[in-house]
């Protein structure tokens, strides 16, 4: 992408756009749609929002092949994700011992000497890896690829990158916390809808995001209403899609804004699971550090002064004291989460303590 120079930022901003704006028919149609995904992406919590049979996930040809990136790969096929290993140009000893955890193989091909490409396609084979050969532009590529044995092409030869028209349309802030604090609450489906009806762009981003749902009630029946849409969607998707948003615009992606979308989904994930470990009964509160986490950054994508954003969020008072002065259960977890994003280790597990000592035994593993 012009402009993005990273690779999370590039993978979200089609993220939002295929699933929000586009649409996902428009772009795939009824094929799968091959995603570069850095190692960061991979072990997100936003893959969750991709339909997993419409995606081959890309291992991207940097990417450090370790055993945890393996086990990650691992699970992420089990809920039915494909996943390709990109721009292969030899096979090293780590990729060969990787390939277990891989469904497709990239061959890079003009950068593979042709007496070498029949010999890897064989041990690929024999792996029982479908082979792609990739960035094949003339016929004559086309026609040696088939005959080492490729199973898929890619190339400009089958078809040149078009460019999909989107109009933009303008998404406010306060419509999405609105959803965003009504799905913390756990309200009502009514209040939900009636929310939804006062942002018309976020309900247009709802349906397309029901239609590339692969949920069972999605299969074989029309969308007819918000209520139907949130239902196939889920609560868990739209407060995935809702946070996404916040730190974003979802036709336009800055590359200065868009690292806080990682930084603060690790910081929102951690609080969550922090407050499950300190009240394990009380699912609201739960929530609340969820949502602490996410907000505690918005208003850096916004531009403002934390304590006037905040102030005028239409949050609890727990909340808007957390983020504002570090106050409460929620502002000590979020200290916490602060200390341990800066490296300060020792400082996290000293305020651990204010909540008690079995909370501060936890944090070890808490951390890992």
């Amino acid at each position: 992408m012009a402009g993005i120079h990273d690779g999370f930022a590039c993978t979200t901003m089609v993220v939002k756009r295929v699933l929000g704006v586009v649409g996902i028919e428009s772009v795939l149609g009824d094929v799968e749609g091959f995603l570069n995904c850095t190692d960061e992406f991979l072990f997100s919590d936003l893959i969750n929002l991709l339909p997993a049979s419409r995606f081959v996930l890309e291992v991207l040809e940097d990417t450090e092949l370790t055993p945890e990136l393996g086990a990650r790969c691992d699970a992420l096929r089990q809920v039915g994700f494909r996943i390709a290993l990109d721009d292969v140009r030899e096979i090293t000893p780590a990729l060969s011992e990787f390939l277990t955890h891989v469904d497709i193989v990239k061959l890079d091909w003009p950068y593979i000497a042709m007496g070498e490409v029949a010999a890897m396609v064989v041990q690929l084979k024999r792996a029982g890896k479908l082979v792609l050969a990739e960035k094949v532009e003339q016929r004559t590529e086309h026609e040696a690829a088939m005959r080492a044995g490729c199973d898929l092409f890619q190339g400009f030869y089958f078809a040149k990158p078009q460019l999909l028209a989107v109009k933009r349309s303008h998404l406010s802030f306060g419509s999405v916390l609105r959803v965003l604090q009504l799905l913390t609450d756990e309200a009502s489906d009514a209040d939900l809808e009636q929310a939804l009806k006062n942002a018309p762009t976020l309900v247009v981003q709802l349906l397309r995001l029901a239609n590339s749902s692969t949920r069972p009630q999605a299969r074989g029946t029309p969308i007819t209403s918000i209520r139907q849409a949130l239902s196939v969607v889920g609560s868990r998707q739209l407060m995935r899609w809702c946070c996404l948003l916040l730190y974003g615009s979802a036709t336009s992606l800055s590359s200065e804004i868009d690292p806080l979308v990682r930084l603060v989904e690790r910081r929102a994930g951690f609080m969550e699971l922090a407050a499950q470990e300190l009240t394990p009964a009380d699912d609201r509160f739960r929530q609340a550090a969820y949502l602490s986490g996410m907000l505690s950054l918005a208003h850096v994508s916004q531009g403002v002064d934390v304590k006037a954003f905040v102030t005028d969020l239409p949050v609890g008072a727990t909340i808007q004291t957390a983020i504002i002065d570090h106050h409460g259960k929620l502002g000590n977890l979020l200290s916490i989460a602060e200390h341990l994003e800066a490296g300060r280790y020792d400082t996290a597990l000293e305020q651990s303590h204010a909540l008690g000592a079995a909370f501060a035994a936890k944090l070890p593993v808490l951390m890992s």
